[in-house]
């Protein structure tokens, strides 16, 4: 019984969704920039490769379903300093493609609410580069986390600043046994 009620309103929400006329004319774009935490993790060994500390941009591009809803695509770029696991630094760098979920503040320009929720679910990478120890010469070759991304967050109305809060993941996929997981946490200020 209950799978049939969550049928019906999944197939009335993509009704009303269709009804919806879509024009790129409307869509509307916002673009956030701030703080990101992230870590490594490696589920197979339970270490932690690195820890990161950096930008992130957050452009999106979304078009209205209603005052309060939003669907469209995010592309965060970030840049940190990452400590790894042998006590050397480097330079790390994400980016990311995703379709997005928003409701509430920040979902579009006529929303008025003092509170919104986001979701995010894409592809994408985090690099490292790390120094090469194959005794050729000091070079530095690139260290990714590639793989699934999903970011869930919460958006509110700070002196009429838009604030968000923000937790994501970039899942490695189980063939890449010698790469990490990655977690990261972002504080970001959104600007029109």
């Amino acid at each position: 019984m209950k799978n049939w009620i969550v049928g019906a309103i999944l197939a009335l929400g993509s009704l009303h969704v269709q009804a919806q006329a879509f024009d790129l004319k409307k869509g509307q774009w916002f673009h956030a920039a701030g703080y990101d935490y992230s870590l490594g993790l490696d589920l197979t060994t339970l270490t932690m490769p690195f820890i990161s500390n950096g930008l992130t941009y957050a452009p999106r591009f979304t078009m209205p379903v209603g005052d309060e809803l939003a669907l469209g695509l995010t592309a965060p770029l970030g840049l940190s300093l990452t400590s790894n696991a042998d006590n050397s630094i480097g330079l790390g760098y994400h980016y990311t493609l995703a379709a997005s979920v928003q409701t509430g503040l920040g979902s579009t320009m006529d929303s008025d609410a003092m509170v919104g929720a986001f979701v995010n679910l894409g592809y994408g990478s985090f690099a490292r580069q790390v120094r090469n120890y194959s005794g050729i010469g000091p070079a530095f070759v690139r260290d990714a986390s590639t793989g699934v991304f999903g970011e869930l967050g919460v958006r509110y109305n700070y002196y009429s600043n838009e604030i968000s809060l923000s937790a994501g993941l970039w899942r490695v996929p189980v063939a890449s046994v010698d790469k990490a997981d990655v977690v990261t946490v972002r504080l970001l200020y959104g600007f029109y």
